[in-house]
C-alpha cells in the first residue's frame, strides 16, 4: 500500500486520468474529492461489497407457469338467440317479453 501525505487542496493523479483531492480534514475524518472517467466506477466500500454481493446470489427461482386444461364451450344462449330457460334470472314476472320492432 501507498501511503501518501496530503494537506487539503493537494491532488494525488492516478494514471493520468483520474485525480484525487484533499477537500477538507476535520476531527477524524478526511474529506475527498475523485475526478474519473464515466468508465471508471468509484464506490465507497460497504457499496462495493453489496454489488459484489448481489451479483454472486443466485438468481430468485422462478416458478414454472400454471398450464390450465381449457374448460369445454359454454353455449352462449344470446348468440343462437334462444329464449332464456324458465325459472332463469330473467324470468317472466321480474322482465316481461319485449314487444318487437
Amino acid at each position: 500500500m501507498l501511503v501518501l501525505t496530503r494537506k487539503p487542496g493537494e491532488q494525488i493523479i492516478i494514471a493520468d486520468n483520474i485525480r484525487i483531492t484533499v477537500v477538507g480534514v476535520g476531527p477524524g475524518r478526511v474529506k475527498i474529492g475523485i475526478e474519473a472517467p464515466p468508465s471508471v466506477k468509484v464506490d465507497r466500500q460497504e457499496v462495493h461489497e453489496k454489488r459484489l454481493h448481489e451479483a454472486a446470489a443466485p438468481p430468485a427461482e422462478v416458478p414454472p407457469p400454471l398450464v390450465v386444461e381449457a374448460a369445454p364451450l359454454l353455449h352462449n344462449r344470446i348468440a343462437r338467440l334462444e329464449p332464456p330457460a324458465a325459472g332463469s334470472l330473467r324470468s317472466a314476472r321480474r322482465f316481461p317479453p319485449r314487444k318487437p320492432r
